[in-house]
């Protein structure tokens, strides 16, 4: 009997329920597969097919199909169904995963043979695996531990494995294909879930899964939000329901912390202490006092290090050394913009407080947390701002020994742009529009940018022999329908345009304006 890996299986599923003959490509894009995977499994699907009375039609041009009576395509899925030697099949990336949080969790140590015959590769291809496990580890501080007659052991402390599991869990790691996903709405899901029974090193983590009760973890961030009188932001709330989540889990199975962060000041944070205190309780966690602390202590350095919407009321009570820092931010911005106002944009100085103190507290606490994706390609689009930013990074990093890494500077990027656009001018003195096609065209040019542009505020006409370099100096902005003479074409203040204002030319003057 042909035997199926999962993949053919979900390709052939997708084949029997397709209406029509579907092209490669296509197929992929449904089931998660490149052309070449699809291609590759095409040959076992046929096979199995023949064996059960129908056949695979390959038609050029046009695609391929699932070749037998329309009724028996429901008998197929059936037998498709009910299969019981289907075989679970991974990427690298997938094993690899599955292979570090067997490894993270597990609470003796796992002997090769025993990890090949779970994995069902071979010896060579699992040591390959383990070497890049390790390499990763070491990030978290952890070291794997390799014995002869003992097998793996992952060897650092408790606080350190809860990060790299809270990683693995959120897909931050350099292996691929990430198993794993939060939502608001479902939690945790696990992409391997409904055929996890057919490999133990899946079912072992589908166990785990099941355990990480992320969705009541959910509702304890909210509670901690109402305590606190502040809201985290979503992308936290996942992540903190993470951390909750695994916390209790490894409690329950005996795994506590040991001994409190020598950073971490019970005094200085009795606010967050107290919720924090509460959180552990609405989860019947009962332990003797020492680790009891020991786990307040911890949950409480992640409330802190939680990004926050905005500033919470107890950041209002900032010490003085952080509220003369925060001074000195605002001087040095105002500064390196020229306009004095923005040093005492309280928008900006709230925002700069709600950022630097979780931002600070991760590197305190020496805290993993979820990486800002989107925040990756800033320094092109805003030079100066990236600019400025890294120099209130250095200044940060001159007063409190904290080194910030390139999210939390590009979120300064964030942060000073929207100030610089609070303090812009709403509307430009004058724009001047340079149009020598005659009055018709002038007139409907500038009907049509006063209708996209209302901030460009008052707009007038110019031919080529008015300009000159005192006009240029007294606009803010030069829009014009043919080339300038070259001693005022550099200028980025001059912008060509259609005489009809294209999409192309509302995007550009779009741009200008941000």
């Amino acid at each position: 009997m042909i035997s199926l890996t999962t993949r053919q299986r979900d390709l052939l599923h997708y084949l029997l329920t397709a209406e029509t003959a579907v092209v490669t490509a296509d197929v992929g894009r449904r089931v998660g597969l490149t052309p070449r995977q699809v291609s590759y499994s095409l040959k076992p699907i046929k096979m199995w097919l023949v064996e059960h009375d129908a056949d695979l039609d390959m038609i050029p041009g046009v695609g391929v199909q699932v070749a037998c009576p329309p009724d028996y395509k429901q008998d197929l899925l059936t037998e498709l169904a009910s299969q019981a030697n289907i075989r679970l099949q991974l990427t690298p990336g997938q094993r690899q995963q599955l292979l570090a949080l067997n490894l993270l969790t597990v609470d003796e140590p796992l002997i090769l043979y025993q990890l090949q015959q779970e994995s069902g590769v071979s010896r060579t291809t699992l040591l390959k695996d383990l070497d890049l496990i390790e390499e990763w580890f070491e990030s978290f501080g952890l070291t794997l531990e390799r014995r002869p007659n003992f097998g793996f052991m992952v060897a650092g402390s408790e606080l350190q494995q809860r990060q790299a599991i809270t990683a693995v869990l959120w897909g931050d790691t350099p292996f691929s294909d990430p198993l794993m996903r939060m939502s608001h709405i479902a939690g945790l899901e696990y992409e391997l879930a409904k055929d996890a029974e057919l490999m133990p090193l899946a079912s072992h983590v589908y166990q785990l899964v099941l355990q990480w009760q992320t969705r009541h973890a959910m509702n304890l961030v909210g509670h901690a939000e109402a305590q606190l009188n502040g809201r985290f932001t979503d992308n936290a709330v996942l992540y903190l329901s993470l951390v909750i989540a695994v916390q209790r889990q490894r409690i329950q199975n005996g795994q506590i912390a040991r001994g409190i962060h020598p950073a971490f000041d019970r005094q200085a944070f009795q606010t967050v202490w107290r919720v924090a205190a509460q959180l552990l309780k609405h989860q019947d966690i009962q332990l003797p006092e020492a680790q009891q602390d020991a786990e307040i202590a911890y949950l409480t350095m992640h409330l802190l290090a939680g990004s926050r919407n905005n500033i919470w009321p107890s950041d209002l009570a900032m010490d003085d050394p952080f509220q003369a820092l925060l001074d000195s931010l605002m001087r040095g911005i105002a500064q390196a913009y020229r306009v004095p106002t923005m040093e005492t944009d309280s928008s900006l100085r709230d925002g700069l407080a709600a950022h630097l103190i979780p931002a600070c507290m991760r590197q305190r606490f020496n805290l993993w947390s979820p990486p800002i994706n989107y925040m990756r390609n800033l320094a092109e689009k805003y030079a100066f701002e990236s600019t400025v930013a890294v120099q209130l990074a250095e200044e940060i990093n001159a007063e409190t020994g904290i080194i910030l890494p390139d999210d939390e500077v590009n979120n300064l990027v964030l942060l000073l742009r929207a100030a610089f656009i609070r303090e812009r001018p709403n509307r430009l003195n004058r724009v001047i529009v340079v149009c020598p096609s005659g009055m018709a065209t002038a007139q409907l040019l500038v009907a049509r940018l006063k209708a996209r542009f209302p901030r460009l505020g008052k707009l007038d006409v110019l031919s080529l022999r008015e300009l000159n370099p005192e006009e240029m100096q007294t606009a803010q902005l030069v829009i014009t329908t043919v080339p300038l003479p070259q001693e005022y074409s550099n200028q980025p203040s001059v912008i060509q345009v259609h005489p009809l204002l294209s999409a192309e030319d509302i995007a550009v003057i779009t741009q200008w304006l941000a």
